[in-house]
């Protein structure tokens, strides 16, 4: 029986003229359980005289109802897979495009994204640190002559090809080439000279005559070959066709996986976050035509069944599955709120309160870089009973699936699961390239902005600031004029902002599905002796953008008149990277890049080529150059006008 125990003081005052008592509130005031105990051992245990009474509570809140089952106890299951055998880059590539795919090969990813970056001379400052290595063997092995011949006979940084146009809009491509010219040995020109004087084994069977013109014997060749064989591993280049789609801005390839002479093809045809995962692939119906690589290989079936003891799912904010179990003060139920059409919400407030304790994992290892599909599955609950898990079917004419493969021409197939080959997280570089694709609604088009590209160097150039550099503009040289405002044809666009035009598909398609075609800006710029010794470096920056034919187009203003005689030259910007250019090796004024309208939403999008650099399962460290797509930051605004008025001092 509870006692109260009260202990306190009063004071009475009696006022002078109300002539009424105040009582003074207690100042101890304790309830205890135990007047005796100096502890509170006692209360807080909460004991109780009647458990039928707690009995009760639970049987009204359903406690004690049950289903017919046990907790499983004993999972016994085999796996059948096979081995992925093949690579195929580009939409439906025929099957003479696959390459075979084995252990120790280049992981998936560099397969996909890697392009070419020292074979085509994309990056002279990486080209000139593969030469210093060679510097280094050299001097480890006590051999400085095999550096000083192959300095003199592959010199790089070449003076006229690294030096940039405009040193201030280029700044690390004129340090680097103040630093490297001709103090660096050009490692691409001289590792393909040794190549071809290789065996099958790598051995370095004689040296290139540029060498021996120079005193070297074939002494030198345990350097040169230990040389050779870290430039195979330096930067990993494709030696099949790109996969990606500039039509598209995205990769599409296809992996082959058999085994026992059969044969499947995954389709991956939207890939563009960097990272291959089973989620990436379709299900493909039907071969290319043609003999895909050996598949003669053995399957990954499991020889004997697995055993394995089911473990509980659980997950952050996961409901208590007791009822008298303190709930995680992160998560209250009770304040959900959901409309009568928040159906996901309401569904995933049911499966976390009702089935949030029914799901069960059994941890399956498998080999990476295959396609596997569970064949059998037992359960034995706590009372011995055996259960035999089939595969839930999908209902007639759904095709998606929570988990598994989607079939693009069939039903959606649960049943096999895509183990990628692995790979360790990637660290990305910072962006060599970088484009943002936005509309703008204002002046009704789309634009490709190269924010970032690759300069003389390799390394990043601004492009906002190469456009402080052009952005020179001719006053109104007219005399004895008054007038306040100029009539403008239309109002500049900086120099890197580069219009899609809408087209049709063809000229049949009458629909209104259009590609968006880069196009470039024209600029006008007067190259009469007046204009050019009006500003001073005018004449320079004149002729300086006419010696920039790789992305500066020169037009005369009218046709009909001799070069030489114009007053006026139009120069219109292309780009200067490679993201926007259909074939990167063409001339630039006869590329023409088409993308589809869906690829430039209004949120706009981002697409990047950056370094990628990971390790193998095996230890082995790879290094690529890939693209990377990711939505952008809504519209923009060029600020492009036609016909308007300026005032003179805004001229």
């Amino acid at each position: 029986m509870l006692q109260l125990k009260k202990q306190f003081a009063e004071r009475v005052a009696i006022a002078d003229l109300l002539g009424y008592v105040q009582f003074e509130m207690p100042t101890y005031f304790r309830l205890e359980v135990d007047p005796i105990g100096e502890t509170y051992d006692e209360g807080l245990s909460a004991r109780i005289a009647d458990p039928l009474w707690m009995l009760a509570r639970q049987w009204q809140f359903g406690e004690f109802d049950g289903e017919d089952a046990g907790w499983p106890v004993q999972a016994s299951y085999s796996i059948g897979g096979t081995p992925v055998i093949g690579y195929g880059p580009g939409l439906k590539p025929d099957a003479a495009a696959f390459r075979p795919f084995a252990a120790g090969d280049a992981p998936l990813e560099a397969m996909v994204e890697a392009e070419p970056l020292l074979a085509e001379g994309f990056h002279p400052r990486a080209n000139a640190e593969a030469g210093q290595m060679l510097v280094r063997l050299a001097s480890g092995a006590g051999r400085g002559d095999i550096a000083d011949a192959a300095r003199a006979a592959y010199p790089g940084y070449k003076d006229k090809e690294t030096m940039p146009d405009d040193p201030l809009s280029d700044p690390a491509g004129a340090l680097w080439h103040l630093l490297l010219a001709d103090r660096c040995i050009d490692a691409q020109a001289l590792a393909t000279d040794l190549r071809k004087n290789t065996d099958a084994n790598g051995a370095l069977l004689a040296l290139p005559p540029a060498l021996t013109d120079r005193g070297l014997a074939m002494d030198a060749a345990p350097v040169l070959a230990n040389w050779l064989a870290w430039m195979a591993d330096y930067i990993f280049e494709p030696e099949t066709k790109s996969a990606w789609l500039p039509r598209r801005q995205e990769y599409a390839f296809e992996v082959a996986v058999g085994a026992n002479g059969q044969s499947q093809i995954l389709d991956s045809d939207e890939y563009i976050d960097g990272h291959i995962d089973w989620h990436d692939f379709d299900l493909k119906v039907g071969l290319p035509e043609g003999a895909l690589p050996n598949s003669a290989g053995e399957a990954l079936d499991d020889i004997k069944p697995r055993q394995s003891v089911p473990a509980q799912i659980q997950y952050a904010g996961m409901p208590a599955s007791r009822f008298w179990e303190f709930e995680d003060g992160q998560v209250n139920f009770a304040r959900l709120q959901a409309g009568p059409l928040d159906l996901v919400r309401m569904m995933v407030a049911e499966y976390a309160l009702v089935h949030g304790n029914d799901w069960f994992l059994v941890p399956a290892r498998v080999k990476a870089g295959g396609l596997y599909r569970v064949m059998d599955f037992a359960v034995t609950d706590t009372f011995g009973r055996q259960t035999i898990v089939n595969p839930i079917t999908a209902d007639r004419g759904l095709n998606w699936r929570l988990q598994g493969l989607t079939s693009p021409n069939g039903p959606a197939d649960a049943q096999w699961l895509f183990v990628p080959p692995p790979l360790s997280d990637t660290l990305e570089g910072d962006p060599l390239e970088e484009v943002v694709l936005v509309r703008d609604e204002m002046a009704n088009l789309a634009w490709a902005i190269e924010k970032r590209v690759q300069g003389v160097s390799g390394e990043p150039l601004d492009r906002a600031l190469e456009d402080q550099r052009y952005s020179i503009r001719q006053q109104p040289t007219v005399t004895g004029t008054d007038a306040t405002q100029f009539y403008r044809l239309m109002t500049p666009v900086p120099s890197h902002w580069l219009p899609l035009i809408p087209v049709r598909k063809s000229a049949a398609d009458l629909s209104v599905s259009l590609l968006l075609q880069r196009a470039g800006m024209e600029r006008f710029y007067r190259v009469d002796d007046a204009a050019m010794a009006a500003i001073d470096g005018y004449a320079e920056f004149i002729e300086r953008l006419r010696e920039s034919p790789d992305f500066v187009e020169v037009v005369p203003f009218d046709p009909e008149l001799p070069v030489d005689e114009q007053d006026v030259q139009v120069f219109i910007f292309h780009p200067r990277g490679r993201l926007l250019r259909a074939s990167p090796q063409g001339s630039i004024s006869l590329d023409s890049l088409l993308i589809e309208e869906a690829e430039v939403p209004r949120a706009g999008a981002v697409v990047e080529r950056r370094f990628n650099y990971a390790r193998t399962a095996d230890g082995r460290a790879w290094l690529w150059v890939g693209r990377k797509k990711r939505v952008g930051r809504g519209e923009a605004s060029s600020g492009l006008r036609f016909d308007c008025a300026v005032q003179s001092e805004q001229y």
